[in-house]
Formats: structure tokens, C-alpha cells, sequence
């Protein structure tokens, strides 16, 4: 198995709380303890899974229920069912019920960029994780502003007086939810600049994992 499918699976299949925290114990870095409030677990979050875990699962739920507000155009009841359930998903007011885990997307990646840039800017962070932890946090601004979008279609979708008038908002929805995973070639680069507003929940991740990797590989290795 190649050496990063093997770490990942024993951070992701090994009982979390344990094993991050023998490593963190052992190496007494403040580097690991916040990427595992990213990567294991957090308190903060519903269960106490992961920021990113939690956040997936949310940016799942939302692609799917904006899915379904989509799929009859002339049921304006439907649309306006599913689009409020988009925005409980994307940002959750405080006692509201809906689908999901209650926690949302916007907060999940605000937690994920603080927890990241805590572990960079933490004595001993390897430069591997100081140079992915930048991309994480770009990415996670270019996640942040398409989700602000979101919600703010969602909501002119509850406002809407005819069908019609939400169909065009709902189609949007729809476009920019599967985009907080698949990231937008908005420029037509051919690629996802992360610089700008183009990254998703995909390239977060990948990077998540580049950081982790320069963080705790060596430390697994010695």
C-alpha cells in the first residue's frame, strides 16, 4: 500500500482519540493536536468527529437537497422546501431543525482554516505543512464565498412568489452546490487556481492531506 493510503487509513480507520493522541503525546507537538481537531476529532462538533468529516458530511446533504429542490421546476412548494433546507445545511441558525448534523458548512470551514493556521504558525510545524496549510486556507475562502452565495440564493428562492421565478434561482443553487466539492475552472484555465475563488471542498482536502502527511509522516516513520 502506498505510504500515504497507509497513514491515512490508520488516522482514518484507527480509533482517533487514541492513536493522535500517542502521537501527540510522544512528540509533544502543538502542530498534531490541532490537525487532529481537523482530521480525528473536535468537541466542537457534532459526535466529535472531525472539522473536515463534519464538514463533508454537510456539504454532501446540501448537494443532495439542492438536487431535489431541482427536480420538478414547476413545484414551487418543493423548491422552497429543499432550498431552506440548503441553507440550514450551509449555515444553521441557532435551535433551527433540518437535515444534516445542525453544525454547517460556513462554520466547518471557518473551523477548519482557524484549526489549519493554528498548526502552521505552531513551534516545530514542518515547512511541508506550512506550505500546504496556505493552500487549505485558500481553498477554504474560495468554498466560504460560493457557500455565502448559496445561501443568499436559497433565500431569494423562500421569497419567491411564482415558480418560475424560483426555477432560475434554484437552477444556480444547484450549479454552485456541486462546485463546493468539484472546485471552478472559472478563468477556463484548464485547471483550479487556488489563489483566486476557484478551489472546493476537493482541493481543501487534498492539501489537508499534504499538510498531514509532512506533519506526521516522519514522525510515524521514525
Amino acid at each position: 500500500m502506498h505510504v500515504r493510503m497507509r497513514l491515512l487509513a490508520v488516522l482514518l480507520f484507527s480509533p482517533p482519540v487514541a492513536f493522535l493522541g500517542t502521537a501527540i503525546e510522544a512528540q509533544q507537538s502543538p502542530a498534531l493536536t490541532h490537525l487532529g481537531h481537523v482530521t480525528t476529532g473536535f468537541g466542537g462538533t457534532p459526535g466529535g468527529s472531525g472539522l473536515a468529516v463534519t464538514t463533508a458530511r454537510e456539504v454532501s446533504l446540501a448537494m443532495m437537497h439542492a438536487n431535489l429542490a431541482a427536480g420538478d421546476l414547476s413545484d414551487l412548494g418543493n423548491m422552497q422546501t429543499h432550498s431552506g433546507h440548503v441553507l440550514h445545511l450551509i449555515s444553521p441558525e441557532e435551535g433551527a431543525q433540518g437535515p444534516g448534523l445542525g453544525f454547517g458548512v460556513i462554520p466547518g470551514i471557518e473551523g477548519i482554516t482557524r484549526h489549519i493556521e493554528l498548526a502552521a504558525n505552531a513551534d516545530g510545524a514542518s515547512e511541508i505543512l506550512r506550505t500546504h496549510s496556505g493552500h487549505v486556507v485558500q481553498a477554504g475562502r474560495a468554498v466560504t464565498s460560493r457557500a455565502a452565495q448559496i445561501a443568499g440564493l436559497a433565500r431569494q428562492v423562500q421569497a419567491a412568489g411564482t415558480a418560475t421565478e424560483a426555477a432560475r434561482l434554484v437552477e444556480q443553487m444547484r450549479s454552485l452546490a456541486l462546485e463546493l466539492n468539484t472546485g471552478s475552472d472559472a478563468n477556463g484555465s484548464g485547471g483550479l487556481d487556488l489563489d483566486g475563488i476557484e478551489g472546493g471542498l476537493g482541493q481543501l482536502e487534498d492539501h489537508l492531506y499534504l499538510s498531514l502527511e509532512g506533519e506526521m509522516l516522519p514522525r510515524v516513520l521514525r
